[in-house]
Order: structure tokens, then C-alpha cells, then sequence
């Protein structure tokens, strides 16, 4: 079974559907800890996490994609496998 892959995920405010998401390189999540507080009962963050457009913008930063995260949305820092 394939690890998890931790993605920035952008939610539309009025239809909660998801607009927006950006792959975090497992070698970037370590300096994800810097900006999002991750539960101490939950070390590989599989849990799904609230984030202001502010964290949202610095997790884009670190992984040089800053210009393409749009504004206006629900970001959230989820865990999930995507299947082929």
C-alpha cells in the first residue's frame, strides 16, 4: 500500500468543493511543522488541518509555488493516497 501524500488543499468558501491543490514533496514536510501546528498523537499528520491563507501562502512558498495559490478559499494541510 502507497504512504499518504500530504497536499495543500483549497476549498470554495460558498460551495465547499474543492478548487486548488498542491502536492507537498515529502522532503518539504518537515519545514511544514514551522507553520502548522501538527497534534502531538498524530506525528505522520494523516489528520486533516485547518490553515489561514496566511500558512496556506508560507507552505506555498517553501515549496516554490507561492504564484500559482489563489485567494479567497478554505485551505487545509490533508493527507490522502491518490489512486491510479
Amino acid at each position: 500500500m502507497k504512504a499518504a501524500q500530504h497536499w495543500l488543499v483549497g476549498y470554495d468558501r460558498q460551495t465547499e468543493l474543492e478548487k486548488f491543490e498542491l502536492p507537498i514533496p515529502e522532503g518539504s514536510f518537515r519545514e511544514i511543522g514551522s507553520v502548522v501546528r501538527i497534534d502531538d498523537d498524530d506525528p505522520g499528520a494523516a489528520g486533516s488541518y485547518k490553515l489561514t491563507e496566511q500558512q496556506a501562502r508560507k507552505i506555498a512558498k517553501m515549496v516554490r509555488r507561492e504564484s500559482l495559490l489563489p485567494t479567497g478559499l478554505d485551505f487545509f494541510l490533508e493527507a490522502y493516497s491518490r489512486v491510479s
